[in-house]
C-alpha cells in the first residue's frame, strides 16, 4: 500500500513520531512519504519538504498577531502552501494519514483531500481538530477552557477576532466537514478520546484508540552504570529527569516541579535523611524558555534541546526517575519512552499515563495538582524497593507501545478499508 502522512514539522512533539511511523510502514513492506514544512535532519528523501507560499505565510502571521499570546498554538483553519505544491504526493497515495493542519492544510485543501475518494485518516496528538482553534485547552495562567464542549464562544486566546467570534466560526466550519466526511479518527490514548467524544465537532464520528509507538532507537539496553559513565554521571547521584519540547508550557506542568520538590524536600527532613547527602540531581531537557529551578539540595544541570536517539537512550537508562508533572497535555509521549527503558515515571493521572503508569509497578500516578502525593511517589521511587518494573502486565505494556505493532493496526485498518471500498 501507498501511504502519505502529513504533518507540520519533524522535530516536534508529533513530527518525531511521523518520522518514526513513517520508518515502520516501510520496513514492513509498505511504501510511504511524509510531507511536512520543516525538516531538519532527516536524510530520507521520501520526507518531503513542501516550499510555502511567501503571501500565504504573511497572512498568517497577521493573524498571529491577533492573539493574546502570539506563542501560542491556534489554527485558524488557512495554509501557508498552495494545494498544488502537495497534489502529486495526494495523488500518489492510497492511504493518507493527517496528523495536523496547522500552516500546512486549510478547510478548503482538506475538502479537496476528501474529495479524492482516498482512504483518509485523522490521528490527533492533541485537540486541533475537536476545538475551534486551540490545539491545548490550557490558558497562559494555567486555568482550563471547556468551550470546546459546546461551540468555542468567544474563544480567551483571541483578541480583535473575537468581535468575529471567529473561534465560534472555525468550529463549526470543521464541524459541518467533519460530519459530512466522517473520517475515522485514530486517537494516542484514553484521555485524547474522552477529548474528542466531548466535542460536538468530533460526537458523531468513529474514534478509536491506537497507542503511539516508540522510537526503538531509543530503548537499547544499557546497564545503569554504564550509561552514567558515558554522560560522566557520579554512580552515587539520585538523578531526577524532565523533558519536554517547550519547559515553560503551562499543559506540561514545569511550572510546577520547584514546588513538588520543595515538598519532596521537606519531607525528607522530617524523615530525618539529610537532603544535602543524597547527591540529588535534576536533569532538565528542552527549549528552557522562562522555565527556572533553584533548591540548594538539589543540583540541577539543563541540556537544551536534544535530538540524538543515542543520548536520550543514555539519559533514559541513567536516570533514576522520570518526573511527568503534565497537567493538561494528550501525551506526553516522553513517558512511554522512559518506560520503555524501565525507567520510573511519576506523574499525575491524566494523559497518556492513565493508560501506561501502574501504581507501584513501573511508578506511581498523583491526582491531578495534588504535589504532596506527586512528591511521594518521588520519594518512593527514590528510598523504597516497592517498584516491580519486572512484571507481566510491564511487558504487555511494553508491547502495545511497540512502534511496529502501531504500524500493523494502521496498516489492518487500511487494508479492510481499502477492500470495503471496492466492494463498494
Amino acid at each position: 500500500m501507498k501511504f502519505l502522512l502529513i504533518s507540520y514539522s519533524e522535530v516536534d512533539g508529533v513530527g518525531q513520531h511521523v518520522i518514526s511511523l513513517n520508518s515502520s510502514l516501510k520496513k514492513l513492506g509498505h511504501q510511504s512519504k511524509v510531507v511536512l514544512l520543516h525538516k531538519f535532519k532527516s536524510q530520507d528523501k521520501d520526507v518531503i519538504k513542501i516550499n510555502r507560499s511567501f503571501i500565504l505565510r504573511f497572512i498568517f502571521f497577521i493573524l498571529e498577531f491577533l492573539k493574546k499570546d502570539f506563542s501560542s498554538l491556534f489554527s485558524f483553519g488557512n495554509s501557508t502552501i498552495n494545494y498544488n505544491s502537495i497534489k502529486k504526493y495526494i495523488d500518489e497515495s492510497e492511504i493518507i494519514i493527517i496528523y495536523s493542519a496547522h500552516k500546512i492544510l486549510s478547510f478548503s485543501m482538506i475538502e479537496k483531500i476528501f474529495d479524492t475518494n482516498k482512504i483518509v485518516y485523522l490521528r490527533p496528538l492533541d485537540m486541533e481538530f475537536a476545538s475551534g482553534g486551540c490545539h491545548v485547552n490550557f490558558l497562559k495562567n494555567g486555568n482550563e477552557c471547556r468551550k470546546f464542549e459546546s461551540n468555542c464562544n468567544s474563544c480567551p486566546q483571541l483578541n480583535f477576532l473575537n468581535f468575529f467570534n471567529y473561534s465560534k466560526i472555525i468550529f463549526n466550519k470543521k464541524k459541518k466537514i467533519l460530519e459530512k466526511y466522517k473520517p475515522k479518527i485514530f486517537v494516542e490514548n484514553t484521555f485524547t478520546k474522552k477529548i474528542y467524544n466531548a466535542s460536538p465537532i468530533t460526537q458523531k464520528i468513529k474514534t478509536e484508540t491506537i497507542f503511539l509507538g516508540v522510537n526503538k532507537k531509543r530503548t537499547n539496553f544499557l546497564e545503569k552504570n554504564n550509561a552514567r559513565k558515558i554522560l560522566e554521571i557520579n554512580q552515587d547521584d539520585k538523578v531526577l529527569l524532565f523533558g519536554t519540547f517547550n519547559m515553560d508550557a503551562p499543559h506540561k506542568g514545569g511550572r510546577l516541579i520547584e514546588d513538588i520538590l520543595k515538598i519532596f524536600i521537606t519531607n525528607l527532613k522530617l524523615k530525618g535523611i539529610q537532603a544535602e547527602s543524597q547527591k540529588l540531581k535534576l536533569i532538565t531537557f528542552g527549549r528552557k524558555n522562562t522555565f527556572s529551578f533553584s533548591i540548594p539540595e538539589i543540583e540541577w544541570t539543563h541540556l537544551n534541546e536534544i535530538h540524538s536517539d543515542t543520548k536520550l537512550n543514555l539519559l533514559y537508562r541513567a536516570a533514576d526517575v522520570f518526573i511527568s508533572p503534565s497537567t493538561g497535555c494528550n501525551g506526553p509521549h516522553i513517558i512511554l519512552e522512559a518506560l520503555a527503558n524501565d525507567l520510573p515515571v511519576v506523574a499525575f493521572d491524566q494523559g497518556v499515563a492513565q493508560d501506561s503508569v501502574i501504581d507501584t509497578v513501573n511508578g506511581y500516578l498523583a491526582p491531578c495538582f495534588d504535589k504532596q502525593i506527586f512528591s511521594n511517589g518521588v520519594f518512593k521511587t527514590l528510598f523504597s524497593k516497592e517498584l516491580v518494573i519486572d512484571n507481566p502486565q510491564n511487558k504487555k505494556l511494553k508491547l502495545l507501545f511497540d512502534s511496529t505493532n502501531e504500524a500493523k493496526i494502521l496498516i489492518q485498518n487500511a487494508l479492510s478499508d481499502l477492500k470495503s471500498k471496492e466492494k463498494n
